[in-house]
């Protein structure tokens, strides 16, 4: 019962920072594409993210940092925890690159995504009921691959909103990640 009420409550966080994000998308809008003359290169971004992870289809949230090295290439380290559930939890550490593409404007950029990722997960091992051992845990690192791609939109100059979708292939751990950023261009 109390995971369940810890899942619920995950659950509602998400969807009111969605309702956040849509909410800054609706009134961003206002501001024309002439207010935004981005010179990539050498930009930079720093965040928050948010989302779901499948491997143990449980919420994860994390922070980012960005740097372009032109309009066409950048590097997007990140460092994310998946929150507990059904006995598994995780630390994450991802090197990707993103190679974005404008859309219709400079505001809406579309990438593809490829990366390194090192995640430790911590499975929870119950004891038997019937037993008087304590719970233990077991700790399992793994190296792995990032694929994916994602859709930013440049709300203002000094802020961008992002969804993402990758993959991480990993011996045992593979799962598909979702996730929600809000971030600080500079």
């Amino acid at each position: 019962m109390h995971l369940r009420f810890n899942i619920h409550i995950y659950i509602m966080r998400i969807k009111r920072i969605i309702a956040a994000i849509l909410a800054t998308i609706s009134i961003a809008t206002i501001v024309p594409d002439s207010a935004f003359a981005i010179d990539h290169k050498g930009e930079k971004s720093v965040g928050i993210r948010g989302g779901y992870t499948s491997k143990n289809k449980s919420a994860t949230a994390g922070l980012y940092f960005q740097y372009s090295f032109n309009k066409s290439f950048r590097i997007s380290p990140n460092l994310d925890y998946t929150f507990r559930h059904n006995g598994i939890d995780a630390y994450s550490i991802n090197l990707n690159c993103h190679m974005p593409i404008a859309l219709r404007s400079e505001r809406i950029r579309a990438y593809p995504l490829a990366g390194l990722n090192y995640t430790s997960w911590n499975q929870i091992n119950n004891a038997d009921s019937y037993s008087s051992i304590d719970d233990s845990s077991t700790r399992t690192s793994r190296l792995g691959a990032n694929m994916g791609a994602g859709i930013e939109y440049y709300a203002t100059s000094t802020m961008k909103l992002a969804l993402e979708a990758k993959y991480l292939l990993a011996k045992n751990y593979s799962s598909a990640i979702i996730s929600l950023s809000i971030g600080y261009v500079f």
